[in-house]
Formats: structure tokens, C-alpha cells, sequence
């Protein structure tokens, strides 16, 4: 009895780790869908409602959820009211707002590379940059999507594999 319960504890676990992978799959293409929100909102309210850079963070502050909500409004605070440099700005609060977060490396320099697409240009150009940006993140969000409904059904098929094949072995 002690032996199949311990196999059953080990095939849990291993479905359970693969069930992790998973999810982790699904909060990335969930931030990914939440940074291209981000960018919808701030080509509309630059090429819109014509606001600076800094007050469209400011209002995105007021609008999104931790932790990208606290990284804006720092931004906000340190460029528009201290002067600070904008570009080094956001790349040090977005580093730390999103650090703990499973996107890859490409994935976080797609939102890093904002300030890079602003310049000095006016409102209309700036907002077109800002566009290709979003584009950008349309296509990983679509890559994500197609990728992950066969992926998680690979992982989780294997995952349990893997735990009966465990089991087996350690009888």
C-alpha cells in the first residue's frame, strides 16, 4: 500500500510541474496581451487626445494594475516633475516591474524598446512608431497562441509520462 501511494504521489507531482509550465505559458501570452493593451492606450492618447508622453503614463498609472502601475506612475513622477531621463527611466522601472514575470528576454525588450521609437518626433510620427511596436507584439501574441495549444497538450501528455515511467522505476 505504502508503494502505490507513493507512485501516485509521484505521478501528481510530475502532472503538477507540468500543469507549472503550463501556466507559465499563459501568464506570458496574458502579459504580452496586457503590454499590447498598454500600447493601444498610448498611440490613442498621443495621437489622440495629444498628451505628452508623460501624461499618458500618468493615466495609465490610474488605469493598470500592479506592478506596471507603480512603474509607470515612478516614471511619471521622476521625468515629468524631477526632469529625469526618460529612457533610462523606463528601462530601470520596467526591468524591476517585470523581473519576476516568465516572459522571455525578447518578449521584455519589446516593452524596453519604447522610449527608443519617440525621439523628437511630433505627435502623428510618434504614434506611427508606437504602431509598429504594437505590431511587433501582435505577432508574439500570436505566436504564443498557436504555440501554446499544442505545446501544453505535449507538456501534459508528457508529464504524466514521465511520473508513470518514474513510478515504475522506483518500484
Amino acid at each position: 500500500m505504502p508503494k502505490l501511494t507513493g507512485c501516485l504521489l509521484v505521478t501528481m507531482g510530475c502532472i503538477g510541474f507540468a500543469g507549472s509550465i503550463c501556466r507559465d505559458t499563459a501568464r506570458r501570452l496574458l502579459l504580452m496581451k496586457r503590454i499590447r493593451n498598454i500600447y493601444e492606450n498610448l498611440k490613442y492618447y498621443i495621437a489622440y487626445q495629444k498628451t505628452t508622453v508623460p501624461e499618458a503614463l500618468f493615466q495609465l498609472s490610474q488605469k493598470e494594475e500592479a506592478p506596471l502601475a507603480e512603474a509607470f506612475g515612478a516614471v511619471y513622477r521622476e521625468c515629468y516633475e524631477e526632469g529625469g531621463d526618460f529612457s533610462g527611466l523606463w528601462r530601470f522601472h520596467m526591468e524591476r516591474a517585470l523581473e519576476k514575470t516568465p516572459l522571455t528576454v525578447k518578449e521584455k525588450e519589446l516593452f524596453y524598446a519604447f522610449p527608443s521609437c519617440l525621439g523628437f518626433m511630433e505627435e502623428n510620427a510618434q504614434a506611427a512608431a508606437v504602431d509598429n511596436l504594437l505590431r511587433e507584439v501582435e505577432r508574439c501574441v500570436e505566436a504564443l497562441e498557436a504555440e501554446r495549444k499544442n505545446k501544453d497538450r505535449v507538456v501534459m501528455s508528457l508529464g504524466a509520462a514521465f511520473g508513470v515511467l518514474l513510478s515504475i522505476l522506483l518500484l
